[in-house]
């Protein structure tokens, strides 16, 4: 059963995957946003310690300008 042609998503290191909501959710990003996403991103851990490409990754993810 599935696609052979489907990656396996234990093996996905390209995106976030995270758990589904309860109830539906909406977000827009705004002039207010900040310019770097990692500002004021409750997502972001500034405690831990990020590769190059992990903070890559994540700016992609959220869009920075």
């Amino acid at each position: 059963m599935g696609n052979d042609k489907m990656p396996d998503f234990n093996s996905l290191d390209d995106r976030l995957i995270g758990d589904g909501l309860n109830q539906a959710a909406f977000s827009m990003k705004t002039n207010l946003d900040p310019k770097d996403p990692l500002e004021d991103n409750p997502y972001f851990d500034k405690t831990k310690e990020y590769s190059k490409e992990e903070l890559e990754k994540f700016r992609k993810f959220f869009g920075s300008r």
